[in-house]
């Protein structure tokens, strides 16, 4: 006899199991119960017990036994079959479903369903038994008149629910209206099977418009006032899973179940605790609720369990006053409790959950301007740098959140700048996890919002900095790329980040983006787009062939001509550098403006900025700056004789002298269309003449138009990208228009005063005559590349015009055309 088979043998007088397998072929029941007592007896002794029957195969015979007419016999069987759950036999599962049958006696169903339950520990056990019909047949047996049958039939529905499947059979049998049946019983055992069956069943939408369209919220909130204490935390943890469907929070309100809820929050029992937090949390995502709940005293018992001694209590009290600190009469509230000073001391909690759950509800407070320097004077900024050391993604994300509210506040962000923060999330942002990677992107951007921290991002390496940040505009995750793109075009106000995002792809990541219909991503990453290209002007002539009157442009602006109306073939947009270093060509001159560089250019400046210009009207002021234009770049030009125009081959001539295709504007003695808009939009930006736009068209061809009626001459204190200007309203409309006109009445009596003639003239395209340039004062000797002269000021008869209007440059030098006369259209195309 083997040592490995013996069992005990005082009950029965065999002490081989082997010989017990034998006797299950006995005719006489009660040596088969017997029998089946002691091996079940055996193999309750130890799981190896239980691996050894399963080899012996006792499994075949106590099926047979299962289904024997004999009921003892029938129930011993069933009770033998409690063997390890990773055992898949499809006859077993089979077997112990036909055993929970509505002809089968109580004692039978209630074994198998034990055993069911058994076998559904495994996973793939789960899927067997509910594709043999086990889900449905369990939900009969719910409405069993016997409690235990229904208490076990209960524990086996829930032990499946963990598979989506079964949740949603379940409805699909109705098997919800019986769980929620259960909630009725006399007896807790069924109760609570019952709960953890509907808490399961809960975490799917589907489910929880269920129970709600069955009464289900109503029934759980009258469970709650029940005297069932043992119970509630089940009800609250249901309760909280069914809240996160907006109707049913809704209705939790009309039933009375907010102050319910709030009730629970002082219970003394930890699980009571912990659920009613999480329940609360939820129905306060609900703006309707939030007063309600204040006002049930949620607020102060939240507060009063952020000192309990328990880690778990400490963290969902975190978890709801997170959603209710979104609320500003709940952080005026918290304030006074003194939530921000608790909550920063709990940052540094032995606790993972209690710190990670701590820092989001800190987050939450910090979007109010006032807790914000509340939470600075307690050194926030230290205790939530130490969190972006973690390696849990839970309180990374919840950290880079609370930091991204924090640099709204610009001494804040100051201190967080200081205290290397682009650093650490730049190093948090290398992580997979999508939502840490946008709050992540968000948290830079409100930091690229201080000099020093666009400062701070060029001292990072590219690969890990800048370029990952336009690597994340290409995101699967919409709120990854659009973060990821506000942080690119907030971080490109820097005239390096700026070159070096276009450099690095950034142009043809917001493109490709601003492309992508599915997402709905155009409108922000239009604004994305546009916000880099206005701080980066020579990618915004080359990609829109236009700089609006918001745009000045400053030295260091070069224009390599248009990328074309092909965007989806666009290639990088390049440095000047590279341009500088290319192979002279046959392509177009690339032009650069630098007057740093290029003194040329910055005697035209000087010349053009000379005194009268600020005592003269805008008419006279645009004809000056254009003067000087037409006559730098080779004086006026006979309409007929236009294509005969040597410009090329002077152009060609200077790139072979300076050895590059990059030009020097200032060196242009000869300019058509293209050279003569540009220079003089840079002109009228140097000494502060707005509005003024720059717009590219084709052959060539280039234009500029301005506003006389809202024109205005102010030096500009620094050269600077502007930003897009707010709209002009009416009254100050009617403000300018008096300046200008008032401007020129002034600078006609000045006129007549030092002899000046004034000439007659008006507006092209208005029937008017053109006004003439006037006799020239001498030459001014200035390093340019011909002698300039400055126009006397002349005056127009006729009002200043209220439309915008096209400045010739070519023709006329200072005529004004209307904007879409045949006159302009002539100008703006090749005829």
């Amino acid at each position: 006899m083997s040592e490995q088979t013996l069992c005990d043998s005082s009950t029965f007088g065999v002490c081989d199991v082997r010989t017990l397998k034998l006797l299950l072929a006995s005719p006489e029941p009660a040596v088969c119960i017997s029998a089946l007592e002691a091996l079940t007896k055996y193999a309750e002794g130890a799981s190896k017990h239980r691996i050894q029957l399963l080899g012996l195969k006792t499994l075949d015979p106590l099926l047979g036994l299962a289904k024997s007419t004999d009921l003892a016999v029938k129930k011993a069987a069933v009770t033998s079959v409690d063997f390890p759950s990773e055992l898949r036999r499809a006859d077993l599962i089979q077997t112990l479903i036909a055993l929970i049958g509505a002809d089968q006696p109580p004692e039978v169903q209630d074994d198998a369903a034990f055993g069911l339950a058994n076998l559904a520990k495994d996973f793939a056990n789960k899927t067997d038994i509910r594709k043999a019909g086990g889900i449905k047949a369990l939900v009969l047996l719910l409405d069993s008149i016997d409690p235990d049958v229904k208490k076990t039939a209960a524990y086996a529905l829930a032990a499946m629910l963990d598979d989506f499947s079964s949740r949603t059979e379940v409805r699909y049998v109705n098997g919800l209206t019986s769980l929620l049946e259960l909630l009725a019983s006399e007896y807790q055992e069924v109760q609570e099977n019952a709960l953890n069956g509907l808490i399961r069943c809960a975490e799917d939408p589907a489910n929880r418009t269920e129970i709600r369209q069955l009464n289900g919220i109503r029934r759980l909130v009258e469970f709650l006032n029940q005297d069932i204490p043992d119970l509630h935390y089940l009800a609250l943890h249901c309760l909280a899973n069914c809240i996160e469907e907006t109707e049913t929070s809704n209705l939790l309100l009309e039933i009375g179940g907010i102050s319910v809820l709030v009730k629970h929050l002082s219970w003394d029992d930890i699980r009571v605790k912990k659920n009613a937090s999480l329940a609360v949390a939820r129905a306060a995502k609900s703006e309707r609720n939030q007063l309600h709940i204040r006002d049930a005293g949620a607020l102060a018992a939240l507060f009063a369990n952020l000192s309990h001694t328990d880690a778990a209590s400490v963290s969902h009290a975190s978890i709801a006053l997170a959603e209710l600190g979104k609320n500003e009469t709940n952080q005026l509230e918290l304030n006074k409790l003194g939530t921000v000073d608790l909550l920063i001391k709990h940052l540094s909690h032995d606790d993972l959950d209690v710190s990670r759950q701590s820092v989001a509800a800190l987050s939450s407070l910090c979007t109010n301007a006032k807790l914000r320097l509340k939470a600075r004077h307690h050194d926030v900024v230290s205790a939530v740098m130490k969190l972006l050391s973690s390696e849990d993604v839970g309180t990374l994300t919840n950290t880079a959140e609370c930091l991204a509210n924090l640099g709204d506040d610009s001494s804040v962000r100051s201190d967080l700048i200081k205290a290397n923060a682009v650093h650490s999330l730049i190093m948090v942002l290398q992580r997979p996890d999508t939502k840490l990677q946008s709050v992540c992107a968000l948290a830079l951007a409100r930091l690229m919002q201080d000099g020093d921290g666009r400062t701070a991002l060029t001292r990072e390496p590219p690969e890990r900095g800048l370029n990952r940040l336009i690597e994340l505009i290409g995101s699967k995750d919409l709120s990854v790329c659009k973060n990821a793109a506000y942080a690119v075009s907030i971080a490109s106000q820097s005239d390096s980040i700026a070159t070096a995002s276009c450099r690095s792809g950034a142009l043809e990541a917001l493109i490709d983006l601003s492309n992508d219909k599915v997402r709905h991503a155009p409108r922000f990453a239009n604004d994305a787009l546009e916000k880099l290209l206005n701080h980066h002007l020579s990618a915004k002539y080359w990609l829109r062939n236009e700089i609006s009157s918001t745009n000045a442009i400053s030295d260091g602006f070069y224009d390599l001509g248009s990328a074309g109306t092909k965007l989806e073939t666009l290639h990088q947009f390049p440095v000047l550098q590279d341009l500088r270093e290319s192979p002279i060509d046959k392509r177009r001159e690339v032009l650069v403006l630098d007057a740093t560089q290029d003194p040329h250019l910055a005697a035209l400046i000087h010349a053009v900025a000379e005194g009268p210009l600020f005592s003269r009207t805008p008419r006279q002021q645009i004809r000056q700056i254009a003067s000087v234009v037409a006559q730098v770049m080779g004086g006026p030009v006979d309409p007929v004789k236009l294509q005969d125009m040597s410009y090329k081959f002077k152009l060609t001539e200077l790139k072979l002298k300076t050895e590059s295709n990059v030009v020097p504007l200032g060196e242009v003695a000869q300019g058509t269309f293209y050279h003569r808009a540009l220079l003089f939009k840079y002109l009228c930006d140097k000494v502060g003449l707005t509005p003024c736009t720059l717009v590219r068209g084709e052959y060539g061809r280039a234009w500029n138009t301005v506003d006389i009626f809202r024109q205005t001459l102010v030096p500009p204190r620094a050269a600077a990208p502007a930003t897009p200007a707010a709209a002009t309203t009416p009254a100050k409309h009617e403000k300018a228009a008096k300046s200008a006109r008032m401007r020129e009445t002034a600078s006609t009596k000045q006129a007549e005063k030092e002899g000046g003639a004034i000439a007659a003239g008006g507006l092209v395209g208005s029937g008017a005559n053109v006004a003439g340039l006037g006799a020239p004062v001498p030459p001014v000797t200035l390093a340019t590349l011909v002698p300039i002269s400055i126009p006397v000021p002349t005056d127009d008869a006729d009002p200043a015009p209220e439309e915008e209007t096209l400045v010739d440059l070519m023709f006329e030098p200072g005529r004004l055309i209307l904007v879409g006369s045949s006159e302009a259209n002539a100008y703006q195309r090749l005829v």
